[in-house]
């Protein structure tokens, strides 16, 4: 059982974790140095437990979402996608953990990848920390709110895990008209997504708020007139929408 995946993205969220084992280390101490304050007890017993639970459940959500489902593995791509595309455009912050192998995926195709990474805009610490130790890529640097492909060109365009780092309302309004306006209008946009939901919420704490409710994601394809076809869960914290243009689907 490989934990390659889980170990890398702990490393990234470290200040994290440290504060986690920090909490447990001053609850459990407290709980034990109590004395006759029972008050004092029960609350330290509860803040170390509620502090080892989210490092722990971080930690093995990570793992599920990117060790031991098929995520990374892109094959679910084909069951959305039934007719082989001819071109594709995938769009990431190019991580390991949030980048396919759409050319093997669709080995015909012609496939562009676009860098979508913005410091100013991306301001989640341990993404920045992950890209100072990334591996190069030949993605296109990209801006949001222009991205460098004829309008219409993508019969495919798949964005993973970096709509959600764009924390300005409007910078991801620009960017779903953007994957409107490269995508033909029979083609597909592809959003692979955290959502903001229970399983977030039992994993992660209050950092659920770091990801948007699933009517955000559907507000953002109607307001870019695209509407939803179809969408799947590969696990309980990754969620997949399949958009058309409005004038090839009917509005959900």
């Amino acid at each position: 059982m490989s934990f390659t995946h889980a170990l890398t993205l702990a490393r990234y969220n470290w200040p994290l974790y440290l504060v986690a084992f920090s909490g447990a280390i001053i609850g459990t101490v407290v709980a034990l140095n109590g004395h006759s304050f029972l008050a004092f007890r029960v609350a330290g017993t509860l803040g170390a437990l509620i502090a080892v639970w989210y490092a722990a459940a971080s930690f093995l959500a990570f793992h599920a979402m990117f060790d031991r489902s098929r995520l990374l593995g892109g094959t679910w791509l084909g069951e959305l996608i039934s007719e082989s595309p001819a071109r594709c455009i995938q769009i990431s912050v190019f991580l390991e953990a949030t980048t396919l192998p759409i050319a093997m995926v669709f080995p015909q195709a012609e496939v562009i990848l676009l860098d979508l990474f913005r410091p100013e805009l991306m301001t989640e610490p341990a993404v920045t920390r992950a890209r100072q130790i990334a591996k190069p890529t030949h993605a296109i640097s990209s801006t949001i709110d222009s991205l460098p492909v004829e309008d219409g060109w993508s019969d495919a365009t798949v964005i993973t895990l970096a709509a959600h780092e764009i924390r300005l309302k409007s910078k991801r309004e620009q960017l779903f008209r953007e994957l409107q306006r490269v995508t033909a209008h029979s083609g597909s946009i592809i959003v692979v997504e955290h959502l903001r939901n229970v399983a977030a919420l039992l994993a992660f704490g209050p950092g659920l708020f770091h990801f948007y409710p699933r009517s955000e994601w559907i507000r953002l394809a109607r307001q870019a007139k695209l509407s939803l076809k179809s969408e799947i869960a590969i696990t309980p914290f990754v969620h997949v929408f399949q958009f058309t243009p409005e004038q090839n689907h009917a509005s959900p």
